[in-house]
């Protein structure tokens, strides 16, 4: 029998997180002719991290230029995943998320009729502009793929309900556990130090429905937060696009009581998670690492394609509306025993077995 031929492919930090531990799994199975694609999308971010998996792409795309729109980001990716397909003919492509990646090796692969593997599939906020483009994204790679690993119960309903058949939908739960326990592995470096007394609020923001005045407005719960509150320190890791980095500079640049830094490797910004009282995100991969981590997470979102987060008590969706984002801080800075409650349920992303889950999957279906 001749091995099957996959290709995994990334371009992002959040989905080589994702999908760091279904390669890892994929290498270690008999019958497999693995080759892995980055697709550039986020150069400096990715390298990073395959530096700290010691993973090496076979194939890389240089696609990006500064402020590309995503309209020449997608042309460019699915102009070269097409060429590459011609070239290799895989069995199954196996992609994660819902960037605009994996949008172009989805519609690559439809187009030359091979299979395609979506990981984290079924997440919806049932709003085509957010987040934008993401919605957009996740719902065509629904329509195409091959197989669905959900990470959820939820998501898998989503899929149901769309006419996706239940015979191609597989619970696995989400791989950023795997990537977690990954993680402590290899050194153990989410454990650190006690950061003082202070209580340290980590915030990310970088959708671009919250650009302009999303992110002022987060500048300005920060201010208020602070005045309010005495022993507290924010960290704010700030996303290199200028609608995101150029109005946090001039908004909070010169305030005591906030750092602000260039974004930090995932190991790092895992031990701040750690270390932190409570964070602020608008991020849809730090809504799933929280409840691995028990902290409590305000999604500076007006909807979540992540409702278990919500649900099981760990995530409050505050939007960027600032009066509403300092309430909600107040009453976990000063209220013990509702810290406690939103700290103390159930993780409801799974086991960490995920990758192992969906690698018995597209290997026991290819025999």
């Amino acid at each position: 029998m001749s091995a099957k031929k996959i290709l995994l492919a990334y371009g992002t930090r959040p989905e080589l997180i994702k999908l760091a531990p279904v390669l890892f799994e994929l290498k270690k199975r008999k019958g497999v002719h693995l080759t892995i694609l980055n697709t550039g999308q986020h150069k400096e971010m990715v390298d990073e991290l395959e530096a700290f998996f010691a993973i090496r792409a076979d194939v890389y795309f240089k696609v990006m230029t500064a402020n590309q729109n995503l309209n020449l980001t997608l042309s460019k990716i699915t102009e070269k995943s097409a060429e590459l397909l011609s070239r290799l003919k895989p069995d199954l492509i196996v992609v994660q998320g819902d960037t605009t990646t994996v949008l172009a090796l989805g519609i690559s692969g439809f187009y030359a009729g091979i299979s395609v593997a979506h990981v984290e599939a079924g997440l919806r906020s049932f709003d085509l502009k957010n987040p934008y483009p993401e919605e957009f994204n996740r719902r065509v790679i629904s329509l195409l793929a091959t197989y669905h690993f959900t990470p959820t119960a939820n998501a898998s309903q989503n899929l149901i309900r769309e006419g996706v058949s239940k015979e191609s939908i597989t619970l696995t739960g989400n791989t950023v556990v795997d990537t977690m326990n990954l993680i402590v592995k290899k050194g153990d470096r989410i454990q650190t130090e006690a950061s003082g007394k202070l209580k340290k609020i980590l915030i990310t923001a970088h959708r671009r429905e919250n650009h302009g005045k999303g992110i002022a407005a987060i500048c300005t719960a920060v201010k208020n937060v602070l005045k309010k509150h005495k022993g507290v320190a924010f960290i704010w890791p700030v996303h290199p696009n200028p609608n995101v980095e150029n109005v946090v500079q001039r908004l909070l640049g010169n305030t005591r009581g906030v750092t602000l830094c260039k974004p930090l490797s995932y190991a790092n910004l895992l031990r701040e998670m750690k270390e932190s009282f409570l964070i602020w995100t608008d991020s849809g991969g730090i809504q799933e690492e929280a409840p691995s981590l028990k902290k409590p997470v305000l999604i500076l979102r007006t909807v979540t394609e992540r409702p278990e987060v919500v649900k099981s008590g760990f995530g409050i969706l505050t939007g960027t509306d600032a009066k509403r984002i300092v309430s909600k801080t107040s009453a976990l800075l000063s209220n013990k025993e509702l810290y406690k409650k939103m700290t103390g349920g159930k993780n409801p992303f799974g086991d960490g077995k995920a990758a192992k889950r969906i690698a018995d999957v597209v290997l026991k279906k290819a025999n």
